[in-house]
């Protein structure tokens, strides 16, 4: 059993090495949602052309329809996260992901393939704030920013992968579909080689979801010493009522406000990026799409990769030497650094020069992701930590999703009003957004110290 006993705090936390399996499996996971919800960036062409489809209608589809659906069910599925038992509830949501995915591999129609991408959507919302609430209880306060930065590191596995195991899926499932016999084959015979990858994902994900029949709901165990919870003096198998969120929220609207505003801007930078870098880099420098495809999805992975761990790491080792506010400090450094090679690397004359600047764009907002996760988590209480994730999440995908990309199309088209300039509308969005980003987290740091050290008091009282 692990005891936090910098917050003397009543409290029995699983033993580590269960802990970091369940963090392992739930990256895997994560790893998981992010391919099966890019993939369709990578399988563009091939659905357009099978399915004839407008390029409106493939946006409809890869983000639109899926965005709106995740960010939205995201806050009820926080809820839920609050009072539910949370294993099961991250097992419903992986399963209905997976087979709306595997089913998308045989619609044969846009409307088909939108409901389904929807349904993708609703299944992954149930990840994030389940498993952030899940990880408070699985471990103490002062070491929550590690392995939740483990945790997140699906994240940039998930994208790199996308892009640089997309394409080899896509050759393998054409050599299938170009084999003879292959018309023969039962129930999926003549099927489409995008069409391939996505039952093989969906499938791949069914058979996962059984392993989450070996993570335990640590709720019901976990036991706090009720004089120390007299502030929030809410047991921990219930949700706080929609009241004292309100109140506590509005108390605390500073800290949570700025830690809120702050990563949406960075997730609006980073979706917009990740949408648009693919066609910078091939219309910048004259490079054919799929000659730099798999080099972006390695500068993603483990630029994000280093991001994410450092930002954990030296998190908790600040918040153990007495820090206060460790999380957001490494919030405030991730958007500095990110903040200037957000508005440099779309400028380079060289497609390497821009590459390599680009690492340190995704390192920042990898970092500033992380640390913003498990400052989230210090400060909510459990009980309304749900909530508080799904709210977090519904600003920060929906600014992202549904802004990020079509601000940077909308300046491309009508201000430079030419698309080999999209690498001016990156460097105008992204760095702007990061630069705003850190002015507000600066803003609001001292408020989310107050409120972590009256927390910590109240718990001693």
């Amino acid at each position: 059993m692990q005891t936090d006993d910098n917050n003397n705090e009543v409290k029995a936390f699983p033993k580590p090495t269960y802990a970091w399996y369940v963090v392992v499996l739930m990256m895997f996971f994560y790893v998981l949602s992010f391919m099966d919800r890019q993939i369709i960036a990578v399988l563009i062409d091939p659905i357009k052309a099978d399915l004839d489809l407008s390029d409106v209608q493939i946006s409809l589809i890869g983000g639109v329809s899926f965005g709106l659906f995740y960010s939205l069910v995201g806050i009820f599925i926080g809820r839920l996260a609050d009072s539910m038992n949370r294993p099961l509830l991250i097992a419903l949501g992986v399963f209905i992901w997976s087979l709306t995915t595997a089913l998308s591999g045989l619609a044969s129609k846009f409307w088909q393939l939108l409901i389904l991408r929807m349904g993708v959507g609703l299944g992954e919302a149930a990840l994030l704030p389940s498993t952030l609430s899940l990880l408070t209880d699985y471990f103490p306060p002062k070491r929550l920013a590690t392995p939740t930065s483990v945790f997140l590191l699906g994240a940039p596995i998930g994208i790199g992968l996308s892009f640089a195991a997309g394409g080899f899926l896509f050759d393998v499932a054409q050599g299938i579909v170009a084999a003879d016999g292959w018309q023969d084959v039962a129930f999926i015979g003549g099927s489409a080689a995008w069409k391939l990858v996505l039952i093989f994902l969906g499938v791949v994900g069914m058979i996962m979801t059984f392993g989450m029949l070996t993570v335990r709901e640590p709720r019901a165990k976990s036991v706090v010493a009720a004089k120390k919870q007299q502030e929030h003096s809410l047991k921990a198998s219930e949700a706080a009522s929609l009241s004292d969120v309100k109140a506590y929220a509005r108390k605390n609207r500073l800290a949570i406000g700025s830690l809120y505003v702050c990563m949406a801007l960075v997730s609006l930078a980073a979706y917009a990026q990740g949408f648009w870098d693919i066609a910078f880099l091939s219309r910048s420098y004259d490079r054919d799409p799929s000659s730099v495809t798999f080099m972006y999805g390695m500068v993603q992975m483990f630029a994000g990769l280093a991001g994410m761990l450092t930002g954990g790491i030296v998190a908790d080792r600040l918040s153990r030497r007495g820090i206060q506010g460790a999380s957001v400090i490494m919030v405030l450094i991730g958007c500095a650094i990110s903040t200037p090679f957000s508005f440099l690397y779309p400028l380079m004359g060289t497609a390497s020069s821009a590459l390599l600047l680009m690492i340190f764009a995704i390192f920042g907002s990898n970092m500033a992701f992380a640390c913003a996760a498990s400052a989230m988590q210090r400060m909510f209480p459990v009980a309304m930590l749900g909530l508080a994730a799904g709210v977090y999440y519904f600003l920060s995908n929906s600014v992202g999703l549904l802004i990020g990309p079509t601000l940077i199309a909308s300046l491309t088209d009508y201000v430079f009003e030419d698309p080999g300039k999209v690498g001016y509308s990156l460097s105008a969005v992204g760095g702007t957004a990061r630069l705003l980003a850190f002015i507000i987290i600066l803003a609001g740091y001292k408020a989310y110290r107050d409120l972590l050290r009256e927390r910590e008091a109240g718990l001693d009282n």
